[in-house]
């Protein structure tokens, strides 16, 4: 169960890092509310356990309902999980709030992490010690 909900968080994440269609070289393009608001797909979720140097495919362990799912993340602070296309069971569609401090997205629980990345049409952003001390979760999220 834990694991789901901590896919569902690094999902919302990578959707939350999206910008607004403006072109790269856009001042709005940058790491703000503004510049990253947009909606994102995640597409890549890498596990790197400590002590290896092994890197997993953590997309591997989600359902196939949670892989085509579009986080929205709007400029107001507030963003949506859409559990569009395949649908879970239960829906996994969610609302909440988020903002940018530094170089952190912060959220009420579903999208946290350091951005890492960012050039307007591709997120990638980071989490520690998710599963246990000393690992990292990396996600790349793309703008839909």
């Amino acid at each position: 169960m834990r694991t789901k909900q901590i896919l569902m968080m690094m999902v919302c994440c990578f959707i939350l890092f999206s910008c607004k269609k403006d072109k790269d070289n856009s001042p709005a393009c940058g790491i703000s509310m503004d510049g990253i608001a947009g909606s994102y797909k995640v597409t890549k979720i890498q596990y790197k356990a400590p002590d290896s140097d092994d890197v997993l495919d953590f997309m591997e362990f989600m359902d196939e309902c949670q892989k085509d799912d579009i986080t929205t993340l709007y400029s107001n602070g507030k963003y949506k999980l859409d559990d569009g296309g395949l649908v879970c069971e239960p829906d996994e569609t969610d609302e909440g709030f988020w903002v940018i401090k530094d170089q952190t997205i912060l959220s009420d629980g579903r999208i946290n992490g350091t951005i890492e990345n960012y050039n307007c049409k591709t997120l990638v952003y980071y989490m520690k010690d998710v599963l246990v001390d000393g690992d990292k979760m990396t996600f790349t999220a793309e703008r839909q």
